[in-house]
């Protein structure tokens, strides 16, 4: 929008006549919406092989590709004003380099090729994992403190204006309390949720009033899904 502004000089300047200003008024409303993606990885890995029945499949069935995925949700839904993905946070745990060398490495080797799709929008969260002992001498791994790490994220990015709306994808019902405290602080439509769903899962994290649950199903999983083998490492083109 440009905006007339005609201006008159003082009297006893030495200007003798005025001047029309054009300024250009920047609409904030057309703006795009900033959207970020939180990503529970081992819960949604995990539940990926659950509702797309690769649970027998090897390891490799139930990866996907993060910011392909955040781009298929920055996209819709189709209703609201033009959305922009500014981040893709992916939060999990990472295994001890000492304890499980090739899970360690096999973890980094996925999350830099997560960062090579858009490094200046995918950002890894390793946590590293806690182990304790198990029956005789096995060592059994957890994780601890991811979701918590996750939901400061979400919250942080949307109360410090990093983005307009933070999407949480986790089937967990203990990301409950980080969805309804940005609807709480902001607003329901300042965070969205996000979930696979197929016809024998319906999982999810539980509703909460006014907040939009995007559902990713099968068709939408085979777009982003990722079958690469990063337990080794990638070969070299030869010379």
């Amino acid at each position: 929008m440009l905006l007339f502004l005609y201006y008159s000089p003082p009297s006893g300047s030495c200007w003798t006549g005025g001047v029309f200003v054009w300024v250009k008024l920047v609409n904030e409303s057309s703006a795009p919406v900033r959207v970020a993606l939180f990503i529970d990885w081992q819960n949604a890995y995990r539940s990926a092989r659950l509702a797309f029945a690769h649970a027998r499949e090897s390891n490799r069935s139930g990866n996907f590709n993060p910011y392909r995925l955040g781009l298929l949700l920055a996209n819709g839904p189709r209703d609201r004003p033009s959305r922009q993905l500014v981040k893709v946070e992916i939060h999990r745990g990472l295994p001890s380099a000492t304890r499980d060398r090739v899970g360690n490495a096999a973890n980094h080797r996925q999350a830099q090729a997560w960062v090579r799709e858009s490094p200046k929008v995918v950002v890894p969260r390793l946590r590293p994992l806690r182990y304790r002992k198990g029956p005789g001498s096995e060592l059994i791994a957890s994780e601890k403190g991811v979701d918590v790490q996750l939901a400061l994220a979400a919250v942080g990015s949307v109360i410090g204006g990093e983005c307009d709306i933070a999407i949480i994808f986790s089937h967990d019902s203990d990301l409950l309390p980080a969805v309804e405290t940005i609807r709480d602080l902001r607003s329901a439509g300042h965070v969205e949720t996000a979930s696979w769903t197929s016809p024998t899962f319906k999982t999810r994290i539980p509703p909460v009033g006014g907040v939009f649950n995007h559902f990713v199903d099968r068709n939408a999983f085979a777009q982003i899904e990722d079958l690469t083998d990063y337990s080794r490492p990638a070969r070299r083109a030869g010379p």
